[in-house]
């Protein structure tokens, strides 16, 4: 059923196209002896024909190719194409009868397996393809919110009003349109993928110049300075030397008491966050650094409100004097409080990233040279082990996605830990922070070795008529192999997916404990949506899959509420100084990675 499910959501078309165009090849390699004993014309017919596939495939180039970007065509429906070129040869070898015995039968195995491969070939990620890419900017835009309408996973589970968020951002995209702006209809489509709060569901964009344009235009403006809220108020921090806030007072610690003429609280609550490229499902985290987008707002003065207002405006500024001015209050060095108006100087892209990025883009600074799954004693007792994504080997990867196990990968990792206790490891440390995800056997086999029992880990199922239908439990095998082993997971909002997986099954283990300073992406439905808009500008990805709690409910993924569904054993404090440590050691030193270290010495003392 699951396979099922798979394949038959790809597109109808490619489907005909493959089915009629092996239904040539297979007739026209049984009918090649009838033609060749007959009448000359027979044979000479037989050849003609054999350019009929190469018509059909023209014809799918000419009206179904994904238009604008040639790798992509290339990528899905090259083998689909030379098949039918190689095909076409035939006509020319069965000029020599000898050598035709051999090519016919094995060109038409070729060609089969090559139109198979088509069909197989997004089952796994992009199950769900739509090509909108012969649309105009707008009729695309709709019509892949339309197929999100249809196949996404968890609309009911997150209740998203997806016809409400397409009305939000089609003033957007009908002004991308209208300017043929690329990187204004890339920012309305990040934004829109922003708002579904899931960590699957993205915009995906192909062109360097279109993506930048679009995430500049969702950073606001740069005012000298950033924010955050640390040990329960609202802090300057990075705040730019010389610039007109240094000048009029504001150093980095100064607390901002008002944005804008709101009081600060009520300004950071109501401010409308987008991290650009990737979500934030969790809204303890997004609340944490709300604060930073806050600090790219400038007053407005006209046009809608919110991020599709604020791309519309900022996609018609053509000079940093054109930029809205911001107001701001704040607390000054003899305690007084005080209002200053500050012109910004330029996109607020690079300050709003020096500020988010540096708190969760410290991971692997400290041991460079180590590859994912390697580990390495950094003490007389612990270990670490960098795990960046959920891949180890594609053909046994790929096996595992229906198998739910990985022997391969398994005996590799007991080989290590086993040298590495060997060693003397006691306790280890296993950084996921930034696993991009991949394949969850991986985790299951990992999670085997640690456990002390056996345990369901989830259930893979799908959903007829709106009812659910449980169709394959999914289990842990516990060895106990390693469960003497103290672990901590460090992980950060950057750990999605597969990641997301592998922390959930490993926490279960009574030896180990997560830590961070804010949870995983906690989102983890199978992928397969993906919607190409206008000219393969961009696209959009979603799930398309059903995983299940033992109880029924989603598994992992956030719901409306957005509490997290993996909560953090350790917090890591958020204080001012932590963060300035982070900030001013970037380069040399991995502060959280340090912070774990000091934990378990300390635990043991």
């Amino acid at each position: 059923m699951l396979l099922i499910n798979r394949i038959f959501s790809n597109s109808p078309f490619i489907w005909i196209f493959v089915i009629f165009s092996s239904f040539i090849y297979i007739g026209m390699c049984i009918s090649y002896k009838k033609c060749a004993a007959g009448k000359f014309h027979s044979i000479k017919i037989w050849r003609v024909l054999c350019l009929l596939p190469l018509i059909v495939c023209l014809n799918h180039f000419l009206f179904f190719r994904i238009k604008g970007n040639f790798w992509i065509t290339r990528y899905y429906y090259g083998l689909y194409y030379l098949a039918s070129f190689i095909f076409a040869l035939l006509a020319i070898t069965s000029l020599f009868r000898r050598v035709h015995k051999i090519f016919l039968p094995l060109i038409t195995i070729f060609c089969i397996l090559a139109n198979i491969h088509t069909l197989v070939l997004p089952m796994v990620w992009e199950s769900a393809m739509r090509n909108h890419s012969r649309e105009n900017f707008v009729d695309s835009f709709v019509s892949s919110t339309k197929d999100m309408e249809k196949y996404y996973s968890l609309k009911d589970w997150k209740k998203i009003d997806i016809p409400a968020l397409r009305d939000e951002f089609l003033p957007a995209v009908q002004k991308a349109q209208d300017t043929n702006d690329k990187g204004l209809l890339c920012a309305a489509t990040i934004a829109f993928c922003y708002n579904f709060y899931d960590g699957h569901v993205a915009a995906r964009i192909y062109n360097d110049d279109d993506w930048f344009r679009g995430i500049t235009l969702l950073a606001g403006h740069d005012y000298g300075l950033s924010m955050l809220n640390l040990e329960g108020k609202i802090f300057a921090v990075n705040v730019e030397e010389n610039s007109e806030a240094w000048r009029q007072g504001i150093r980095n610690k100064t607390v901002i008491t008002s944005w804008n003429g709101v009081q600060i609280d009520k300004a950071v609550a109501q401010t409308e966050f987008i991290q650009m490229g990737t979500q934030l499902p969790v809204k303890s985290t997004e609340d944490m650094l709300r604060p930073v987008m806050l600090a790219t707002k400038g007053m407005r003065t006209e046009g809608p409100e919110g991020i599709a207002g604020d791309i519309i405006e900022n996609a018609s500024i053509t000079e940093d004097s054109q930029r809205p001015h911001a107001l701001v209050g704040f607390i000054d060095e003899n305690g007084n409080e005080r209002q200053i108006e500050l012109a910004a100087i330029g996109s607020g892209l690079n300050r709003f990233e020096e500020t988010f990025c540096l708190l969760f883009f410290h991971r692997y600074n400290a041991h460079p040279e180590l590859k994912n799954f390697e580990a390495k004693m950094i003490n007389e007792d612990t270990a670490y082990m960098v795990r960046y994504n959920e891949t180890s080997n594609l053909f046994f990867d790929v096996l595992s996605y229906f198998t739910n196990h990985q022997p391969r990968y398994k005996k590799q990792l007991v080989k290590e830990l086993d040298d590495l206790r060997k060693e003397g490891m006691k306790k280890m440390i296993i950084d996921v922070r930034g696993n991009t995800g991949g394949y969850w056997a991986l985790g299951i086999e990992t999670a085997g070795l640690f456990s002390t029992e056996d345990y369901a880990m989830a259930v893979r199922g799908t959903e007829v008529g709106g009812k659910k239908r449980m169709l394959q439990t999914i289990y842990v095998n516990g060895e106990e192999t390693f469960s003497d082993i103290e672990v901590i997971l460090l992980v950060d909002p950057y750990c999605v997916s597969a990641g997301d997986s592998f922390v959930r099954v490993l926490s279960y283990c009574p030896n180990v404990k997560v830590m961070g300073i804010a949870p995983t992406n906690c989102s983890c439905q199978e992928n397969g949506g993906f919607s190409i808009m206008s000219n393969a500008i961009c696209g959009i990805v979603y799930p398309v899959n059903w995983l299940y709690e033992l109880n029924g409910d989603r598994y992992i993924d956030t719901d409306e509420t957005r509490e997290c569904t993996i909560p953090l054993d350790i917090q890591i404090p958020l204080t001012y100084d932590f963060v300035q440590e982070l900030y001013a050691s970037f380069e040399t030193s991995d502060v959280i990675l340090d912070y774990a270290i000091d934990y378990l010495k300390q635990e043991n003392q």
